[in-house]
Parts: structure tokens; sequence; C-alpha cells
């Protein structure tokens, strides 16, 4: 490429840089081919040679060369390889990747930065996924060497690095630490190419700084020189030009519009304000903190707009002149007043009453012509104005392209249009910078719209527009260029201000023009020129100090130790020691009112004459392991630097080697992060998954009918007390297990009961011929139209087993016979289904024979039963009083009496064969005999015909369906349990069959209970088995490894992966499509279906099974169940954990007078008493080989107190629902509640006090006083004191309340508690000591149990169970109360300042039902206003519906049973919600907005 272009001569190229062209969508499109200037391909000449540094100056287009040396080097390298190109800042990071992907867009460049969270790409492979198809990163230094250090990207994977500001790479720079660390080790092959960007190499005057910063970059510096001269002329210093105006003349008239304007201010009155006049008239606003504060400062939003308005034009008639103030008065007006007519203006919160009484306001202002020669008249402009507009007139305008930098966006809006009006030559535009609007609140005085200046810059660039008045702005960030003026009209307000508007005058013969008042502007230049040479000296003589430290730290200093891992290529060095321990102790659990930030102490000893030697400690956060707590530097140092950075390395080492830091040298999140992308990616999966279509078990019996070596009889048994049901054999060519006993629900009062047992008795072959032909006799009598007749190759058999020739059977029971018949069919046997010959043979049931005269019989033959009252013996004698008519069409042998004065006819009495097929369901109730007589029909006995086979038969088949779903169920159980469960051994297969049973199946149980109680053991045995698997790893690691376990996505991965998804449940039997199968389709239809299930009922069945195995057979049988769904964590037995964990704890302490005391108030005594004391300990507690805090313990003994509560509300009779059962866990696990405990458990200990009323005979006393649990908390901050005693304050009140609502209430009292608000290390507390217990006891959950008894949790968890208490939230009872109307929470605030509390008004739908005050806080405040709004309008619906009469709270829970029968809610109270937002499920909404 360099080649060939050196061919072009100067006049075939274009060395201008193409500009990026902005689009209105954020986007950009380059105008112009890549071209370079001569020297710059110059640059890229010898880059291609070498590694350089490019030294040129600011604004010589070094982008362009780095951006063609990256062209050459993709095209060149590897494919696998790519560039990094390395920015001091994410700002110039995006500017620099704009400016690469405009020019080169071929290749695809990403920007890596904080935006993108690239702090939490913690492995490799998010890496890899993000880099793949890049070509060019562009980051800041930092972000590379990270990835670098972490192994995260390999050095040897980059083809090129590109460093700009190049000059930084010396010390301990990134830049550099990136060169040191993994650059100079690589072999010369393995190593990028290297291009530096630098406009000054050497950045101060010390000697040697060159050298360094070559051999650091392995490059040369090279400053153009075979086209300096080219290179020169497109890099200008801009002319400074000073412009002198006159200070503003008294002959500069005043602004008539602005007098009009402050007199239309100073006019207001307050109590006129449409906001003031809706306050007034609304009681509840009134007494409101903003209405209160508002009368005192008459400070309304009509006068703030007012007042704003005025202010700015006011500065904009010191500035410009009285004529520019009364047109920004004008425009302002004007613009308003048709946007408020039109409805187009919209100021954020402005009513509509109050843009009528602005605009009726605005209507007073008396503004004068506004014709453009009044802004021509320099009567009526400053001076300054006029100076601008004389010199931009001697510029040219076809040459001219320049900024003008004033101080207000007003300012802005009327100069531009000055200089429209009175140079109009020139193409004037604005910029105000559109990130100025983000969140900005509009308002009457703003004119600039940012809608109109997106193409300002690009218009600039093309020469569209010459002059752009903007603010500070375009100062920086932004590239402009093009100029070749700028003009600051006020004075720049600092050094940065005064460099970065400088710098934007780049072209040729460009001006840097300062505006200053005559008689100051000489020494405003001075003051400017010597505070730039007093930073530039300041600077070099803080670099020379700083170079002076750095030489101290190189003198002997270097350490060479590295931490590195070959696997990832992750590195550690003394270099970056220190933040990398400082990362780690950032990773640790947050703890309020603790700093978790490492604690680095010094020694020094003398070395020799003036010189010592230092070491250095570091001390960890107490919640690390306290083998791992203290380091020590391993050698002395001249510095505190190294020193520190040695102590660092040890401790981060020591870590590494623990296994709390992982193989990219990065904080331990996750163990096993194989396991751990698994259960990421289906964490992402939606909610539904697909798996394996349900088992049917019934294509191994198919199967099995092809070859049968054996039949085996299932015997089918009925009892019912009126039931003629036969026994029944079912053929199999396989064998059944017992099916327990189930119920058959008929009709509303019969229910039947049907066992399955097999008989053992082998069949011969022989029989399958003849048992085929009874199984479609059976079936075809119901189903006979789902069939195909011409099959008999049915997978399931049935035949009578009482019926000895079964060929001879069939034959007698096939076939139909005429209904006139029954008469003389024999009864004994049983009459068959009678089916309607007029309805298309719809079936019935045979009930009796009566008889009927002609005038009770319809034209279809039937009885109309409400005019048919007369008994049927009465009907033998009645006379028919008429002929028949011939249209009735009636068989003269159905009459009885031929010969006698009338003729009676013979009916079947038959009711309606049932249209269900599914009998396993329950019938609703109603009155059999209402039932019975409403589907009771009359039909004549031509008109029918009766099946031979007797009807007990038909009704067999009916059940079949029923019988059969209950036997596919057992076989999908069965083999459950002989394949994936087969470990278990289960007794009671019916806890399986209940355990994959989805609520949608509808089967006799759901596994709701089950999981309930297997979601406990599994966060019990998980907490358990990874406290005592792990013993050093701190509470932070601990839950996030116990998260993945237990969550959803992880368990419903392991459901799939054994092969559980094919066994549950989910499908609800009703038996409507039900029809007899048959071998051969199933044999044919094996393709494997798919299903959709939720992540979370694969996740709640596995639960469900742990529940299962848990009451089958114990804690062994649970850990054995989590073997088989979770096997690749080491799942320890109680026995083995408390093993483990016991000798970790034996630290020989003797006991003293106050843990005698703590173990006395705890009611337990310890074996152990490092045990005790590190239950007590807060995290902020210090002290020289002080204990663990107490995180550990409280991450095992909160799954110690789940598990009590939740075994103890299961095991409850009668069986407490599982909504129910939810919402006890939450009340009594409620961190509220136990930090209300903690703060009131006591014990009352005895000392002896001196009385000293008599000098002279000093006596004692015995004076008692408490010793309470909050207070045996060790800590070392005085903010956790502070804290208690502010806890204790607002206990002090509410404390008799919230002891008698628990003792005797009958609501659980969360909005007391939420008021009370304990800190969260007094629930810690209570956990912590649970988990002590557990340990010291060898894993007794019976005495974890007693010490919650002896602290009164029990008690009221007895007292939940047994009376009942209503546990539904307030917020989430008020939504349930207002039904389908909206609940908003409306916050406020109260009182004086220092002393503001906050309120709440509580709607629903439209109306305030209430609202409350004195709030501590948005949750507290919320729950009380809802719990009060829920008393209110439980009255009114009393009133209303009861006539103001109290409903018993007996009434209550038997209308909220009923609901829950219904499936519309729980019983008393018992709705789940999500505790920890406060937020309740019923959809209510919280809307804070301050009044």
């Amino acid at each position: 490429m360099v080649s060939a272009l050196r061919t072009l001569g100067h006049k075939d190229m274009d060395f201008s840089m193409g500009q990026p062209t902005a689009l209105g969508n954020g986007h950009f499109e380059t105008k112009e081919d890549l071209h370079g200037r001569a020297y710059q391909y110059e640059m890229l000449e010898e880059s291609m040679k070498r590694n350089i540094i490019v030294a040129a100056d600011t604004g010589s287009g070094k982008t362009l060369i780095a951006i063609l040396r990256i062209q050459e080097e993709l095209q060149r390298c590897s494919p696998e390889k790519f560039v990094w190109f390395c920015v001091p800042t994410v700002a110039l990071a995006i500017q620099q990747h704009q400016a690469i992907s405009t020019q080169i867009s071929a290749f695809q460049a990403r920007v890596v930065s904080g935006a993108d969270n690239v702090d939490h790409w913690s492995t490799k492979a998010i890496w890899d996924e993000i880099l793949k198809g890049i070509h060019i990163i562009v980051s800041t230094h930092q972000v590379l060497l990270e990835a670098l250090e972490h192994g995260f990207v390999r050095m040897q994977r980059l083809a090129l690095m590109v460093f700009d500001e190049a000059h930084s790479c010396i010390g301990d720079h990134p830049s550099s630490m990136i060169l040191r660390k993994f650059y100079h080790c690589l072999d010369a092959e393995e190593r990028p190419g290297i291009l530096g960007l630098t406009a000054s190499p050497v950045i101060n005057n010390h000697v040697g700084t060159l050298e360094r910063l070559e051999a650091n970059l392995n490059a040369i510096v090279k400053t153009p020189k075979l086209h300096r001269n080219e290179m020169l002329q497109y890099v200008y210093r801009p002319e400074l030009i000073l412009l002198k105006y006159p200070a503003n003349s008294s002959a500069v008239l005043p602004s008539l519009a602005l007098g009009s304007l402050k007199q239309v201010f100073e006019g207001l009155i307050f109590e006129q304000d449409p906001w003031v006049i809706k306050m007034q008239s609304d009681p509840s606003m009134r007494n409101s903190r903003a209405y209160r504060k508002a009368s005192i400062s008459h400070k309304t939003y009509c006068r703030d707009q007012i007042k704003g308005l005025y202010n700015k034009a006011l500065a904009v008639h010191t500035e410009l002149g009285p004529s520019a103030a009364d047109y920004y008065i004008h425009q302002c007006i004007q613009k308003f007043q048709r946007g408020a007519t039109e409805g187009s203006f919209v100021v954020e919160g402005m009513e509509d009453d109050e843009k009528k009484y602005l605009r009726k306001k605005f209507a007073e202002v008396e503004i004068p012509n506004q014709e453009a020669d009044v802004l021509r008249d320099k009567g009526l402009l400053t001076p300054k104005v006029h100076m601008l507009f004389n010199f931009i007139r001697k510029e040219d305008p076809e040459n001219f392209s320049g900024l003008v930098f004033v101080q207000t966006r007003a300012e802005v809006a009327v100069l531009s249009h000055l200089l429209a009006v009175n140079v109009p030559n020139f193409a004037i535009s604005t910029f105000v910078g559109a990130s100025s609007f983000s969140g900005r609140k509009a308002t009457i005085g703003e004119l600039a719209d940012v809608k109109d200046q997106r193409t300002t810059l690009d218009d600039l660039r093309q020469g569209r527009k010459n002059l752009v008045v903007t603010t500070n702005a375009l100062e920086e960030g932004i590239d402009v260029s093009a100029c070749n003026a700028v003009i600051c009209f006020n004075e720049p307000p600092n050094l940065k201000s005064f460099i970065q508007r400088r710098g934007r005058a780049r072209k040729s013969t460009s001006k840097f023009v300062l505006m200053f008042e005559d008689g100051g502007g000489s020494e405003a230049l001075l003051k400017w020129d010597k505070l730039e040479d007093a930073m530039r000296e300041l600077y070099m003589n803080d670099m020379r100090v700083l170079q002076e430290i750095q030489t101290l730290e190189a003198q002997g200093e270097e350490g060479s130790r590295v931490l590195s891992n070959e696997y990832t290529g992750a590195k550690l060095t003394l270099d970056d020691a220190v933040q990398h321990l400082s990362h780690f102790c950032a990773t640790l659990p947050a703890v309020p009112y603790v700093d978790l930030r490492p604690l680095f102490i010094f020694e020094e000893e003398p070395a020799g004459p003036n010189e010592k030697m230092i070491s250095a400690k570091v001390v960890l956060p107490n919640s690390v392991d306290a083998s791992l707590r203290e380091a020590h530097s391993l050698r002395q140092w001249k510095t505190e630097k190294m020193a520190k950075r040695d102590a660092a390395f040890e401790a981060y080492a020591a870590l590494y080697k623990a296994g709390l830091v992982n193989e990219h040298l990065l904080p331990l999140g996750h163990v096993d992060e194989g396991v751990d992308e698994a259960y990421a990616a289906i964490e992402k999966r939606p909610s539904l998954t697909e798996v394996s279509e349900q088992m049917n078990p019934w294509l191994s019996v198919a199967e099995a009918w092809r070859t049968p070596s054996k039949l085996i009889g299932s015997l089918i048994t009925f009892e019912h007390h009126e039931s003629i049901l036969p026994e029944m054999i079912m053929l199999l060519p396989t064998t059944l297990s017992d099916i327990a006993e189930f119920e058959l629900y008929w009709d509303a009062v019969t229910t039947i009961k049907a066992t399955v047992k097999p008989n053992n008795t082998e069949y011969s072959r022989a029989i399958v011929a003849s048992a085929a032909q009874s199984t479609r006799l059976i079936f075809n009598s119901i189903f006979g139209s789902k069939m195909n007749l011409d099959q008999l190759d049915f997978t399931t058999l049935f035949l009578p087993n009482s019926v000895s020739n079964l060929s001879t059977w069939v034959k007698m029971n096939t076939s139909v016979t005429r209904a006139d018949n029954v008469c003389q069919h024999d009864l004994e046997a049983g009459a068959g289904l009678i089916r309607d010959l007029t309805q298309n043979r719809l079936p019935y049931v045979f009930r009796d024979v009566t008889y009927a005269s002609l005038k009770d019989i319809k034209a279809d033959g039937s009885i109309d039963l409400e005019q048919y009252e007369t008994s049927a013996q009465a009907r033998l004698n009645v006379k028919a009083s008429e002929d028949i008519p011939q249209d009735h069409g009636f068989d003269d042998s159905m009459v009885l009496d031929h010969n006698g004065d009338g003729e009676t006819y013979v009916l079947i009495e038959m009711t309606r064969l049932p249209k269900k097929i599914n009998f396993l369901q329950r019938v609703p109730g109603q009155d059999a005999r209402v039932g019975r007589t409403s589907e009771l029909r009359m039909m004549l006995a031509q008109r029918c015909e009766m099946d031979r086979l007797p009807f007990k038969y038909s009704q067999f088949a009916m059940f079949i369906p029923s019988i059969l779903h209950k036997i596919q169920v057992a076989m999908v159980v069965d083999h459950l349990c002989s394949t994936v469960l087969f470990p278990l051994h289960f007794t009671d297969r019916g806890l399986v069959h209940i355990a994959i049973s989805a609520p949608s199946a509808q089967e006799s149980g759901d596994y709701n209970r089950l999981e309930f109680l297997g979601d406990s053991y599994l966060k019990f045995f998980t907490s358990l088995t990874l406290v005592a698997e792990h013993l050093n790893y701190h509470e932070g690691i601990l839950s996030h490894q116990k998260d993945h376990i237990v969550s959803n996505g992880p368990l419903a991965l392991a459901a799939i992966l054994v092969g559980l998804d094919k066994f549950i449940l989910t499908k609800a039997f009703t038996g409507a499509k039900w029809r007899p199968t048959y071998n051969h389709e199933l044999l044919q239809d094996q393709v494997p279906k798919k299903r959709e299930m939720s992540t979370k009922t694969l996740a709640d069945v596995v639960e469900a099974l742990l529940g299962a195995s848990y009451i089958d057979g114990g804690p062994e049988k649970a850990l054995k169940c989590l073997e088989i769904f979770i096997p690749n964590v080491p799942w320890s037995t109680a026995s083995r954990a408390v093993d483990i964990l016991y000798p970790v704890y034996d630290l020989k302490i003797q006991s003293s007078s106050h843990l005698s005391q703590v173990e006395q108030l705890l009611g337990y005594e310890f074996n152990l008493k490092g045990l005790l004391i590190e239950s007590l300990t807060h995290a902020s507690h210090i002290s020289p080989n002080g204990s663990a805090s107490y995180q550990r313990l409280e991450f095992l003994g909160d799954s110690i107190l789940d598990n009590i509560v939740t075994t103890t509300a299961y095991a409850y009779e009668p069986p407490i629902a599982t909504q129910d059962l939810h919402l006890i866990r939450t009340a009594l696990v409620n961190g509220n509640y136990l930090g209300y405990l903690c703060l009131t458990h006591s014990i009352s200990l005895h000392r002896t006090d001196p009385v000293t009323d008599d000098p002279k005979n000093i006596s004692t006393m015995d004076v008692t006083y408490s010793l309470n649990l909050w207070q045996a908390m060790r800590h070392g901050s005085l903010a956790v004191r502070t804290a208690q005693q502010f806890c204790l304050a607002r206990l002090k009140p509410l404390q008799d309340q919230i002891s008698e609502t628990l003792a005797h209430g009958s609501h659980y009292p969360w909005s007391l508690l939420a008021r009370l608000e304990p800190p969260k290390f007094l629930s810690d507390t209570i956990e912590s000591l649970l988990g002590a217990i557990y340990i010291d006891t060898h894993g007794s959950l019976p005495t974890c149990r007693a010490f919650l008894e002896h602290i009164g949790l029990m008690s009221y968890l007895r007292r939940v169970m047994d009376e009942k208490i209503a546990l539904l939230h307030p917020k989430e009872e008020l939504g349930r109360l207002a039904d389908r109307e909206k609940v908003q929470y409306v916050m406020g605030e109260e009182g004086e300042e220092g002393k503001v509390r906050l309120t709440c008004g509580v709607l629903v739908g439209e109306r305030e039902v209430v609202r409350v005050g004195d709030g501590l806080g948005r949750m507290e405040v919320q729950t009380r206003a809802a719990d009060v709004a829920c008393g209110i309008l439980k009255g009114e619906a009393k009133a209303v519906g009861g006539g103001g009469a109290d409903r018993t709270k007996g009434e209550d829970q038997e209308e909220a049973e009923e609901e829950a029968e219904d499936g519309e809610g729980g019983g008393v109270g018992l709705v789940w919600m999500d505790l920890d937002e406060g937020r309740a499920a019923s959809g209510v909404e919280d809307n804070d907005s301050d009044e």
C-alpha cells in the first residue's frame, strides 16, 4: 500500500482526513474516502518495518496513522488474531472507535468499557464470546491489563497493540505494566507489533525518560522527517487577538419589556396563584408541608417561571443590551402563548389553570416594536456586541468557520439572532449540547431547541454553516477541527477552558479571540499567561518530586515474585498485589457499619546509619477464615510501598492456595465453573422449557404382547352396598404391582371403591382369542363409535371372573333385542342398556317398566313427566277417551287391553347414561333425588332396543378409562421407582405418586405440600454440606454456591439430566377423547415427542421427591435422593458434617463469668466456648487473633430455623394448606420478628449495691438487672451501638403493644414490627446461635428447637396454628379488599426541617381512604397506612352487608375457607406475597409521589 501511494503526486492526493457526518439517529457516515497526508504514510512505512512511537503535535493526524497501520496489520495477520487500541479515557475510546469504524468499516471494532459492565466479565468463556468475530478492541489501558492478568486474553492472540498517549508508558502506569508483565516475557516471535502515539514523548526534564519509554515499548521514537514541511502546514498555533470594547455607557437605554416584566413580577399576589387557590380549596392540602412553606416564601410554580424569565432576561440585557432583552422576552412569551393555546408547549408540572394564569400575566407585559432596525440600533445594544459585529464583518464569509463561546443558553439564542440580523453574509447556527437536556426540566425561558442543532457540526464541517454560537458544550469531547476562528465573548472561566477553546482553532491562519473590557484586558491576558506558566511549572515540580520517589522506590526495590496459573496464563506480581487484595475484600459480603478494606500495619527497623528497613503486615476483615486473615511481607524493604505490596502479595497467594481465588486469579464466586455455565444456560431459558413427553407405559405392554411368555391376570373388584358390578379379570403380558384402593364417583351420592390386585394366576395363550372377543363386547357397549370392530389386538383384555365358558357368554350377550320383549326378558340376569331409536340409538340406563294412556304420550313416543303424576299402578286402569291418531304410528303389539274401553301402552322408564368418562373426580354435590328425577325419561318400548349385555358390564366399561388411568399412573410410578429412584427403595409409593403430580394433573393429591417440606430440607442439607466441606469459605461464597444448588434453574436441569421429566404428571385425565388402545397402533407411533414444562415445575418435583424421601426413610434416604439429582455435591450427613466442624471450634477456650451468664440467657451451656464466641461476633469486631464473625454460623442457622418452622407446621394436624404453610414460615422467620425476639429476650441477674443513706451504717441491697440478648453481641463499631440505641428508642413505645398482639391478638403485627425495624444484625444473632448450638450438640435439632422454645418462637408458632392467626400482610389484604380497584400509596413529608417525617395516603380507586403520618420509613408508613385502610374498608363492608353488626372471626374464617375450596384464595388471611419487596401480589401499585 505504501509503495503504491509513493507513486502518486501531491496533486493526485487528498491529504485531508475524512470527517464523520452525524446523522439524527446517532449513527455516522463518512463523506470522504480514506486518504492520508504524505508524512502520515511516512510514519506508516516506518511502522511496518519496526515498532515505533509516532511523536507529532496535536491535530497532526496521528489517529489516521494508527488506522492505516491497523488496516495493514489486519490484512496480513492470521485470522485468530486481533488488534487492541489502548487509550487513556473512555471518552477518547468512543471517539477513536467512531473514527476507526468510519474509516475502515470492513473490520469489526468494539469499545470495551465500564459501560459494558466489563468488571463482571468474570470468565474466559464470556470474553471469548465477546471477542468472537471482532478485529479491533478499543479500551482504556486498565481494561487490557486486567484481561491479561486474569487470563481472559493472551498476549499471543494480539497482532498489534496501539498505545495512544504513549508517553504514559513508564512507571506504574497500566500501559507500562502491560508491557512489563506480559510483553517482554515472551519470545520475539510471540510478541505483537506496537505502535505508540504521542504529542510529547518527553513530559519532564529528567534524564533518561525517553530511553525508558523506548525500552518499555520496545520501540523507537519517530518524528516525521521526509515530509516535515508538509506536516508543519497542517499543525498551527492560532493567532491570539485581543478585542477591547468600552464599558457599557449610561447612554444605553433601559429595556422597556424588562421593566414591564419586573412590574408584573413584583405585582404578583400570592392568594391569586392557581396553585394556592387549589390548595386552599382542599382541606387535606392546607396543612401540607409544601403549602406551609409556600405561604411563608410566597414561592409558587408560576412565580418561579416568571422570576426565571426575568433573571435570564436581565443577564441578556447586561451582556447584549436592551433591545436584545426585549427580543428575548418577546420570543419567550410568544412561544409560550402559542404553545399554551395549541397544547404543544409542555412545561413539566404545569396545570391548565396555571397556563391560563401565566398567559394573563404575560399579556400585561409591555413589549416594544420588534422590527429588525431596532436590533441594529447602536444605542440599544452593548458596545461588546458591536465590537463582535465589527470583527466578524471584516472576515471573509467564504473562507470563515468559527465558534463564539458565550455563558448561557439564553445568550446563545439571542446572540445568534443578532448576528443573523447584523452580519447577514454569515450562516449562523447554534449548539448547546444535547446532553444538557438529559433530565433537564423545561422552562418558559428556554429558547434553544436541540432538534434544531442535530446537523450543526456537520453543517460547520461541510461549510453549510460558518459561524456557531455555543456554550462550553464544544470545549472538549467533540471534534470540530474545521474552525479557523474561536471567539471568547466572555472571559474563560478557568485555565482548562482557555486551553480547550484555543485548541479548537486548528486551521491555517486560525485566530483565537479574547474579548475584554478596555482597561482590564491586559491584566486579564497577563493573568492567563502567568497562570498557564505557573501550572506548567507546578506540574513539572510535581513530576520531579514524583520522579524522585519513583527513583527511590526503584533502587534495589524491584520485586520479581510472580504468582501465575499455567492453565489460564493469569499472573500476579508485586506491582498489582495491593489492587487485587483490595478487590478481594470488596467482594466479601457487604455488612453495614463494617469497613472491608485490608488493614496494613508497618514496622521499621534500623538497617544502618540513617537508614531503616520496613516490613508490613496486612489484616483482612474477620469474615475471612482466621488461618488466612493475616499475612506478612516476605522481606524488609526500604519503602512502605514495597513492603505493602509484599504483604499483599503473600496474602493473595495464601488465598489462592486456599482455593478462595480461582485460576483466573479472581475472587472465588463459584467452584465448578463448568457446572456454573450449565446452570447459567438454563437460568437464561424462558420459564417454559422443552422436555420429554410423559411416559406411556402401555408401549412396553404392547411390545410384550408380541411374544408373551405368560399372561398374568389381575382381579378388579368393586365395593358398594347397592352396586351389582361384576368381578373382572384384566389380562396383561406383564406383572402389575398392587394398586391401592381408589374411589369411583358415579354421581353426586354414589361412590364405589375399586381395587386392582394381581391374582398371580397364569393364563394360557388359548384364552386370548375369546378374551379379545369379550373385551370387544364390553368396549363396544360404550365406545362402539370410537372402535375398529375388526381389530382385536387390545392392549388390555377383560373377561368376567365368574364365567365358566367365555365363548358361550360372549355369544349370549352379543347383539340387541326389542325393548317390547322387556316384560318377558329375564331381568334377573340384568337388563342391558336401552337405546333410543329416535335419537340415533342414544344409550339409557333401564330403570323400570311402566304404562301410560295415549293422552300422556307425545308424538315422539316420550312422556312429559311434569304432566305425568299418576302412579304406574293407577295407569293400568286408565281408559283412553279417544282413538289413537294415525300419525302416531304406534304398533298394536304394545297395546295391553284390546277389548276394553281404553288402551294402555308399555313404556320404558330410564335415565340418561352419564356423559363423563372420568369417574375419579368427585361430582359437585346436589340432591340425588332431584338429580335423578331431572334425568328420568319414559319412552314407548316400541321406539327402543335393549342390549343383551347386562348393564353392569357396560357400567364396568365406562369405568375402564378411569381404572386404566390409575393403573397407568401406578406403572409410571413403578418404572420411576425401578429406574431413577431405584437406590431409594421406596416403601410408600403413594408418596412418589403425589410428588410427581403437578396441580394441573388433578390427581388425588399434588406435590405442593411435599415440595414445601423438600425445599426446606434441600436448603438445610445444602447449607450443612457447604459449611462442612469448605471450612475456609466466607458467607458470600457459601451463599453463592447455595443459590446455584437450590434455585429452580439448576434443579430443573438436574431433573432433565436424570430423565425425571418424562415421569412428571402434568396433564389432567378427563377421558373426553379416550378410546380403546390397540397394540399395533401403539407400536406404530413410537416417535419421541416433546412437551413444554415450566422450570419451576421441574424443580418443584425434585424438591417434592426429596420431601417424600424424608418421610419414607428419614434424612438418610433424603440424602440419597439428593445424590441422585445433584451428584456433583459431596453431600454430608449430619453426623459427618458435625464431625468435620466440631474440631474446628475446639479451641480449648475456658469459660468466664460473662460466658456463663450468656449461656444462662440462652438456656444452653456450650461444650465448645469458641462456638459461642463466634456466634456472637459481629463483622465489625477486630482484635488480635480474634475469632471469625458469625456470618458462617448465621448461614447455617438460617436453614436450621427454616427447617424447624417448616417441619413443625407440616406435621400439624389437621394438615395445613400449602399456601398457609408458606405464610406461616414467612411470618416466623421474618427478620423484624426475630429482631424483636433478640431485643426483648432477657434474664434477670442480681448484684449487690451499697445503701449509703447513713454513712455510719453502710448496708447492702440486692439489685436486679436485665441481661438482654442483643447486648451479648460483640462488635467494634460506634455505628452499631448507635443503631442499637435508636432501635431501643423505637421499641420503648411499641413493646407493650407488640407483646400484647403476639400473646392475644388475632393478627400478626406487621405494622408494629415494620415501625420497630430492627437492624439485621439482631436477627442474624438468633440464627448464628442456632448454627452454633447445632454443631455443639453434634447435630441435635431438638436442642435447637428447645432454644427457639426458650426465646418464645415455638410457643407463638403453636398459637399461630392453633388459633389460626391472620398472617396476611396489610398491603396484600388491602389489595384483596379493593377487589378490582387500583390501590396507590402516595408518599409525602411533614414536620419542620430536621424533624421531617413521612406521610402516606392510601387511594383506592380515586378515593383517598386514609392518610397517616409520623412515618419513620417508606415501608413502615405504607404498611401502617394499609393496615388502617383495611380496618376502614372492613367496617364499611360490615355496615352495608350486616347492618353494622360485627362479624365474628369464625365467620370470616368460614368465608375464607369457602373461598379456598372454590380455588379463590387461602384460609384466614393466607395469601403468599413477596415480603422482601413489601409489595402485594394482587397488583397493588406503589405510587410514591410527594405533594
